[in-house]
């Protein structure tokens, strides 16, 4: 007890399949600015007072995230809202779009839209939402709220008092729309269709288990890297049970537990596991 399992990406809801490909310039891309705008579904009415609350958090998880990585010119928009969902919570891009034109055993590779916007600049799904994120009512309910959500020195809520920290929440879904997501069957890791996201691309399934094994993450954590089967899906790190490693149950993109009255922050492998998807990591 004490503790809650962080909410399950959704596979994106379409392919978009007839794009032209930016072409990415290092300079540039070094220097640019990503916008994000927050649009909200209507809220219930005791959510509406969090509303400005919400979009601090949502603005600053997104510079988080963007803020490791070499980015151009673009602007996100997520779109926020409430609705009963037993994933507690999800974060996803609204679209895929082709990945550099590149295909494996004959499938497609695609990459989550709001990944591909921030890596090129070009919008894939134009002026609608590109990101879609919502939390289960009773779920919101357990979330604490930074006073200051870009700086995160606040003192938080006990333990005791079950909440969770609403930015860490939140960075954890942003995740999933920016490339920890997937086609596969989490039952057999099987494909559907004729075509893959570029997380699949290195997605083993292995004795029952599922494994990451991107060049960069597996050089960065010694091995390929065990993705969550039991208690979450394979678009998370780490699983529970006897070969549980804490290193990766304490990663923002774990799939076993986000624990109370705990930030999370976006790991060094977090960065590994989106370079190998096709992001291009800041030089710290």
């Amino acid at each position: 007890m004490g503790r809650r399992r962080p909410g399950s990406g959704a596979a994106p809801l379409a392919l978009v399949l007839a794009l032209g490909l930016a072409v990415w310039t290092p300079g540039a891309a070094a220097r640019a600015d990503v916008a994000v705008e927050v649009r909200f579904r209507p809220l219930p009415a005791d959510v509406r007072p969090l509303e400005a609350a919400l979009r601090a958090h949502i603005v600053a998880a997104a510079k988080a995230w963007t803020g490791r990585l070499r980015t151009r010119d673009c602007t996100i928009t997520v779109e926020f809202g409430i609705r009963p969902w037993p994933g507690r919570g999800a974060g996803r891009s609204f679209v895929s779009a082709p990945y550099r034109g590149e295909t494996r055993g004959g499938r497609r590779v695609c990459e989550e839209g709001a990944a591909q916007e921030i890596r090129t600049g070009r919008d894939p799904n134009g002026d609608a939402p590109d990101v879609e994120m919502y939390f289960d009512p009773a779920y919101f309910r357990t979330l604490w709220f930074d006073p200051d959500p870009g700086a995160r020195t606040a003192p938080m809520p006990s333990r005791g008092q079950r909440k969770l920290d609403a930015f860490s929440v939140i960075l954890h879904e942003l995740g999933h729309a920016f490339g920890f997501n997937g086609f596969r069957d989490p039952r057999d890791g099987s494909l559907p269709g004729g075509f893959l996201s570029a997380y699949d691309r290195w997605v083993t399934f292995e004795g029952g288990d599922f494994f990451f094994n991107g060049p960069n993450a597996v050089k960065l954590y010694g091995r390929p890297v065990p993705l969550a089967r039991t208690n979450n899906n394979y678009h998370h790190v780490g699983d529970k049970g006897g070969a549980a490693d804490p290193r990766l149950s304490g990663d923002l993109m774990n799939g076993v537990t986000l624990e109370w009255s705990r930030r999370y922050h976006v790991s060094a492998l977090d960065v590994a596991i989106l370079s190998d998807c096709g992001q291009e990591p800041k030089q710290r």
